[in-house]
């Protein structure tokens, strides 16, 4: 049985790269620097484990124009769920990255 290990930091290269909250399809994200040397089988692990535990959705999209001599490929799209998202920005606020400032608490 092959075992594969899925690393926190391509997790979090992965959410890094979906912070704009729009939908990026595998292909697009397996280009990005920290990407590149996983498979798209390890890509679609890696972003299968997120949308099941709720940090992204995920969304099977076709691409392709026929009429224009363009084949038509089904593409796994993911985005970052907006729950993470606002706590990503909460992380980010709390540590001063959004404003320039490190907020204090007591």
């Amino acid at each position: 049985m092959l075992h594969r290990v899925i690393k926190m930091e391509t997790l979090d290269t992965i959410l890094a790269m979906l912070r704009d909250g729009e939908w990026h399809d595998l292909n697009e994200l397996s280009t990005r620097p920290g990407l590149r040397k996983i498979s798209m089988t390890g890509l679609s692990l890696c972003t299968g484990l997120l949308a099941e535990y709720g940090f992204v959705e995920q969304r099977e999209t076709w691409k392709g124009n026929p009429d224009e001599g363009e084949w038509i490929l089904s593409v796994t799209e993911v985005k970052l769920h907006p729950s993470t998202k606002a706590f990503l920005e909460g992380i980010e606020r709390s540590e001063g990255k959004l404003n320039g400032t490190r907020e204090t608490t007591l």
